[in-house]
């Protein structure tokens, strides 16, 4: 007496610890190989699940599943248990015996490709600790690795983050975390990503491009400031020396803010030109950018407009570029 063994399926065949490991993804046709090769009679032939549970003997298929099951035989001796559209459930050991002998082990893997939730934007304060979470469905289990890349970038998944796992915790949050994470969770049916927005609470902070502006009489002069914060919930304003009330524009002063960087960057420059600059009205001194109206906090700076002089220590006479 002697047996043998085929390998005819429709996914993947591996070879598994007890067995055989057939691969097929849901709602796919799997076959589950065995040949008996036996002489006498093969009505002696049962295919078992888990491992005492009857599925068929000889041609007939018996249990609830039989709507989906079939014994198919392409070849003599061949009696590969067919299963149609094959669900989750599906997975487990299957065997396949003639009398008591196990002639065939076969472990069948139900694959779904990664499924993950949709996913909402987050807002931190700086300082806090943070948690990302990638909440992912699939068979076998998914790997879950994420990327971090610019708000501004349009292709390619970013940098690895090397974490994984379905959350990411950023610890001690700064402005710079300010990014889209990328969730990609892969396994042998597929991959699927998902990004993450976050954005960074954190206080209005004022800069100006220069210190101090050297200008001629009767020239036009242009000053820069900028502020960084998050929310952009409020507005600059330029103030003259130690008169609080804001410059507005008119003919000598023309206010133009750049609403263009506030949306990509989270920053707002302001831009105050001078026309005509004359000693008589005071147009030489210190100038103030400030915040107004920002939730998080308040921030100023101090810009000095200045008359250049021959008599510069080094000589050089200075212009605002």
């Amino acid at each position: 007496m002697s047996t043998s063994l085929a390998c005819f399926f429709i996914g993947s065949l591996l070879s598994s610890v007890n067995g055989v490991l057939v691969r097929a993804k849901v709602n796919e046709n799997a076959i589950l190989p065995c040949i008996v090769r036996i002489p006498g009679n093969n009505t002696e032939v049962k295919w078992f699940r888990n491992p005492n549970t009857i599925l068929s003997m000889a041609l007939h298929v018996i249990g609830p599943s039989r709507k989906r099951m079939s014994i198919n035989q392409p070849y003599i001796g061949e009696w590969n248990l067919h299963i149609q559209h094959v669900q989750l459930g599906d997975t487990g050991d299957y065997s396949c015996r003639f009398g008591n002998d196990v002639i065939e082990q076969i472990d069948l893997m139900v694959e779904i490709a990664p499924t993950i939730q949709e996913t909402h934007e987050m807002t931190f304060n700086e300082g806090e600790t943070g948690i990302l979470w990638c909440n992912v469905t699939g068979s076998p289990v998914p790997t879950v690795r994420w990327f971090w890349k610019s708000p501004n970038q349009i292709d390619g998944i970013g940098q690895d983050s090397t974490a994984e796992g379905n959350r990411l915790v950023l610890h001690n949050i700064t402005r710079y975390y300010d990014n889209i994470y990328v969730c990609l969770a892969t396994n042998t049916a597929g991959e699927e990503r998902r990004e993450i927005r976050t954005h960074v609470n954190f206080g209005p902070e004022v800069e100006v491009f220069q210190n101090t502006v050297y200008a001629k009489l009767r020239e036009e002069v242009t000053l820069h400031c900028a502020v960084e914060a998050y929310p952009m919930d409020g507005t600059l304003e330029w103030v003259f020396q130690n008169n609080n009330s804001p410059i507005d524009n008119n003919w000598k002063y023309k206010v133009v803010p750049d609403k263009d960087m506030m949306n990509d960057y989270n920053t707002l420059i302001v831009s105050l030109t001078i026309r005509n600059l004359q000693l008589g009205d005071g147009d030489y001194g210190h100038y103030i950018c400030r915040t107004k109206n920002f939730s998080r906090g308040y921030s100023e700076k101090v810009l000095i407009v200045q008359k250049p002089s021959e008599d510069n220590e080094d000589g050089v006479i200075r212009y605002d570029v």
